[in-house]
């Protein structure tokens, strides 16, 4: 009788032991947010199926995505120490660190590179009969910039300055989304709308193939892309939409672009950042189903697109795991 209680004190002592053992784990468990994009885009899916990887594969973490009107949103959530994770651009980085990034803060930001992940270029959508057929036809038009704090307002912004354009005096400016402008121009209240994502883009896919309307890009290149790059030095690269890469594209057209990156604080835990790296690229397979692109992501790929400014600015938990594949030296 007395070994039976004995025993049975253990099992309750154990018990309690491992009870809280489990209320420790659970309250030191890793949950944050990755902060995308509009829900038309590229990023919010994206941001989904990394999440999905990160709670799957990383041990007691948990991510999910958040819908943001992206890039300045998403770095201002990051600096409040409101999201974990956020997609942006690699001048971003850049700047941020330089204390020039005024639209979030002025003063230097520890932002870090997380990855690299696609060129994106710079949509600048209309369509036939507008009778716009560059940059400078949009003056006296309905012109969408995108939405408020997006990339996409931040980046016609760039543009439109730099060829003389006052978005307040010379168009009838709309703050819409992609996904909005999309509605707005097959409604006739737009005449045309910027949009900077990845190609192919869903809403962009959806005006293209929509029945009676011929979508149409405006290119960007010559003297045009020439003065964009001396107004903005390090943001932009020349590039093409390649043709076919939407139903309406029936040749190639010359475009600006950015790198699209995923970014976080100089804080986050290096640990689980070294993790997290190494998941995202072990099932990459998880990524494909909304975003093509991620068949062709490498360690490589992730760090050779960003320009040489942003590599001195990459986390040094994800910088273990590209030393360790051998990308970076």
């Amino acid at each position: 009788m007395k070994r039976f209680i004995k025993v049975l004190v253990l099992m309750v002592v154990m018990g309690s032991v491992l009870m809280v053992a489990g209320n420790v784990w659970a309250q030191q468990k890793f949950s944050f947010s990755i902060a995308t994009g509009g829900t038309g885009g590229v990023w919010y899916p994206l941001g989904g199926a990394i999440g999905g990887i990160i709670s799957k594969k990383v041990p007691n973490t948990d991510a999910t995505s958040e819908a943001t009107t992206a890039a300045i949103d998403n770095m201002k959530l990051l600096v409040a120490g409101r999201a974990g994770m956020g997609f942006a651009y690699d001048y971003h980085v850049v700047w941020a660190n330089e204390g020039k990034l005024s639209l979030v803060a002025k003063r230097q930001l520890p932002l870090r590179i997380v990855m690299g992940f696609y060129e994106q270029p710079l949509h600048i959508v209309t369509k036939e009969g507008t009778n716009i057929k560059s940059v400078m036809d949009l003056k006296g038009k309905r012109v969408s910039t995108g939405a408020p704090n997006s990339g996409t307002e931040e980046q016609a912004d760039y543009v439109l300055k730099a060829l003389g354009i006052d978005w307040n005096k010379d168009i009838k400016r709309e703050k819409l989304s992609a996904t909005e402008s999309v509605a707005a121009m097959k409604d006739g209240k737009i005449d045309a709308f910027f949009w900077s994502g990845a190609v192919p883009t869903s809403s962009i896919i959806d005006l293209s193939s929509t029945p009676g309307l011929k979508m149409v890009l405006i290119p960007v290149g010559g003297k045009e892309a020439d003065m964009i790059f001396k107004a903005n030095p390090g943001v932009f690269h020349k590039t093409k939409f390649q043709k076919g890469c939407y139903s309406s594209v029936d040749k190639d057209i010359d475009a600006i672009a950015i790198t699209a990156v995923l970014l976080a604080m100089d804080n986050f835990p290096e640990d689980i950042m070294y993790k997290i790296v190494k998941e995202i690229f072990a099932n990459t397979s998880d990524i494909v189903p909304v975003w093509k692109g991620a068949k062709d992501l490498t360690p490589k790929s992730a760090v050779s697109q960003l320009t040489p400014d942003a590599l001195k600015y990459i986390h040094k938990g994800a910088l273990k795991f590209y030393i360790e594949k051998g990308v970076i030296k």
